[in-house]
């Protein structure tokens, strides 16, 4: 029997509302809302893009190649290089995709704006320009300081693996409990950095032989001398007599100088180097000596000088080969930073498409929680009424108010992991220090669905193989890594031969035979001032020499221990080159297999949502026939909740193994119609949308 006092307890129990979030009306209240099953509603076409600003190619920004060297005019080579700012992001694009406070946006959309902003393609960006820098370099005589091979890839979000996103059977007929996931351990933002280098340990090439100076060097020197006017000379034998003796006096006197000696220093020297290993050096100067007659007047002995050496060397730094070595490897890297550029560009695109499409199966499961709390709710309302009436028992009432309350709660995390999501891909979109970033939108609005083909498609897996292996820009850039790993090993071999050098030289008024001068430099470009420069003597004709200047190091062990080293690493780069290239087959393979297991999951996920629709369209009817209880009612409302979040996960797992896929074969931007110069320039237009 019910008493008055229990059935005020369980009409207040049927009136309370559900909770909200945020303390904001419960969607599931509002009537709207639209069944998942229905078709989801048009998204509302913003202003700008029906007047067609959307349309319009952005205004690409300062090209971070463009340094600013300058080659014409003296002064051009000692001017800074202008070097452009970070880009700040202008926001053209993401203005004509908002309206009404939210931004609409398409995945087409979602990959223009990541490839504009995202600050991990800036810095890849401007890594090509540390390339030009290194060729630059390498073309005055100096060696490498090398380029940045990581890549960064994009977080998981709260939709990638461990997903609380419900795709599990329920199995508890009286869902009063629900599960509680923790948010804050969802929260997968950390993005993981990927180093595409081949050399570990790295190689010693700054241990090779010096870099020919193929910048011309040029040394100018001018002073001014004064000596003073007395100077006394006494000599051993004899008696001689002071002030001006007669040349050829014998016996001691003194010699004293009546004039101050002066004059004015200036001395110049040209060096340059060439790739043969040859290297020019020219110096002229007018030092004096004075000389002083023992028992005669002072006698200055004052005359320029010119002397021009020509070195070439034999064996170690001969050719080519070894002086141009740096150059060589700068141009290869300039090669490898447009690759790994674009492996960016391709990492980029496969974590943003990832963060959209699930953001867009989020922002379904929100759907599907609304839908099952809108059933809830209604249940409840008419087993209240039934209870008034006298026609339920009141423990039925106490069930379905339990059951919305587990709905509402799993409404509340479904809503709480699409906000978590729309922030992690809303960071990878636009920069935070956007002038339109802080106050134009408040949440984002994805306006593509995911959509399963209704036929599998067949793949052809050795086509696909051979596909991935010639088109992915990461075996690219291992290959050439490769190739300049083996440009170092052939330098390190010939830096075991002995030092040998033949040189001539021609010495106006000269003296003396010319001393070995080192050639060139460590690749710093910084001469070896020659020996013959600003020396003043005895100049008293002119002499023409040559030869060879032979340095044999004894064991020479340094020079075959890094010759050894840099072989083993070639090897070594030449075995990681194999590892990339059989994990590239191993990870196109695995993705044949994920696209066509999330297809058959699909198909069985489809077939498990009908049935289910069937199966409680079924006990409702049961129960208005009296043939069936209110449990098995709810139960079935659970289990085809259940149903529908899994049939979601699963169209959301067949498009991110498909994305995966092409992310394997390196087609993503072919798929997604992205010139890789339009990503280097940092403006993607929005004509290409597919």
């Amino acid at each position: 029997m019910i008493t008055r006092r229990s059935l005020l307890t369980l009409l207040t129990l049927a009136s309370v509302p559900p909770l909200s979030v945020a303390q904001q009306p419960p969607q599931p209240l509002d009537p709207n809302v639209p069944s998942i099953t229905a078709p989801l509603p048009a998204a509302p076409q913003p202003s700008s893009l029906v007047n067609g600003a959307a349309a319009a190619r952005p205004a690409a920004r300062i090209n971070p190649q463009g340094l600013g060297f300058s080659i014409f005019g003296l002064v051009g080579p000692y001017h800074s290089p202008r070097v452009p700012q970070l880009f700040p992001g202008i926001g053209t694009r993401l203005a004509g995709l908002i309206q009404d406070g939210k931004l609409y946006l398409s995945a087409h959309d979602a990959i223009a704006l990541a490839l504009e902003n995202n600050p991990d393609v800036e810095v890849s960006r401007f890594n090509l320009s540390l390339a030009d820098t290194d060729i630059r370099r390498a073309q005055g005589g100096g060696s490498l300081r090398g380029i940045d091979y990581t890549v960064n890839e994009a977080p998981n979000g709260v939709g990638g693996p461990g997903s609380p996103l419900l795709n599990s059977t329920a199995t508890s007929p009286n869902p009063t409990t629900p599960a509680v996931t923790d948010l804050t351990a969802l929260n997968s933002t950390a993005p993981s950095v990927n180093n595409l280098s081949l050399n570990t340990a790295g190689l010693s090439p700054d241990t090779q032989a010096n870099v020919p100076l193929f910048d011309p060097q040029f040394i100018l020197s001018a002073g001014y001398l004064r000596r003073s006017n007395t100077v006394t000379l006494t000599g051993t034998t004899g008696t001689g007599t002071t002030g001006t003796g007669a040349a050829g006096d014998s016996g001691s006197g003194t010699a004293t100088q009546t004039e101050a000696l002066t004059y004015v220093a200036a001395n110049f020297a040209y060096l340059q180097g060439f790739s043969p290993g040859t290297q020019i050096s020219a110096t002229a100067n007018n030092d004096s000596q004075v000389i002083y007659g023992i028992r005669g007047e002072l006698n200055p002995f004052y005359s320029p000088s010119t002397s021009v050496t020509v070195t070439q060397p034999l064996l170690r730094g001969r050719g080519r080969a070894v002086n141009l070595r740096y150059l060589r490897i700068a141009n290869l890297n300039s090669k490898v930073s447009r690759l790994l550029f674009e492996q960016q560009v391709l990492d980029t695109i496969y974590g943003t498409e990832r963060l959209y499409y699930d953001l867009v199966s989020l922002g379904e499961n929100v759907q599907v929680q609304q839908e099952a709390l809108r059933a809830a709710l209604k249940l409840r309302q008419d087993d209240a009424d039934q209870v008034i009436q006298g026609t339920l028992a009141p423990i039925e009432l106490t069930r379905v108010s339990a059951l919305a309350s587990t709905s509402e709660f799993a409404l509340i995390q479904a809503q709480g992991l699409y906000r978590q999501q729309e922030v992690i891909l809303r960071n990878q979109l636009i920069r935070t220090g956007s002038p339109v970033f802080a106050s134009s939108f408040t949440e984002i609005v994805p306006t593509d669905r995911i959509v399963v083909p209704p036929v599998e498609e067949k793949y052809n897996l050795p086509d696909l193989i051979e596909q991935g292996l010639a088109r992915r820009p990461d075996l690219a850039q291992a290959g050439i890594q490769v190739q300049t790993n083996r440009i170092t090993a052939t330098t390190a071999r010939n830096q075991v031969l002995p030092q040998l050098n033949l040189y001539a030289n021609v010495e106006v008024r000269g003296s003396s035979e010319v001393s070995f001068e080192p050639l060139g430099s460590p690749g710093t470009g910084a001469p070896s001032i020659p020996q013959n420069l600003a020396l003043g003597g005895l100049r008293t004709s002119t002499i023409y020499q040559g030869g060879v200047q032979l340095t044999l190091p004894v064991r020479n062990r340094i020079a075959t221990s890094d010759a050894a080293r840099d072989v083993i690493q070639l090897r070594e780069s030449e075995a990681r080159n194999l590892k990339l290239a059989q994990e590239a087959r191993e990870e196109i393979e695995n993705g044949v297999i994920a696209v066509q297991t999330a297809f058959a999951a699909y198909v069985a996920a489809s077939k498990s949502l009908d049935l289910q629709l069937q199966l409680l369209d079924a006990e409702r009817d049961r129960l208005s026939a009296g043939q069936s209880t209110q449990l098995l009612v709810i139960q079935n409302e659970s289990y085809l909740a259940q149903a529908r979040s899994t049939e979601i996960a699963a169209r959301s797992n067949y498009q991110k193994a498909q994305i995966s896929l092409d992310h394997a074969l390196g087609t993503l931007l072919e798929k997604n119609n992205i010139q890789l110069d339009d990503a280097i320039q940092g403006s993607v237009p929005a004509a290409a949308r597919p």
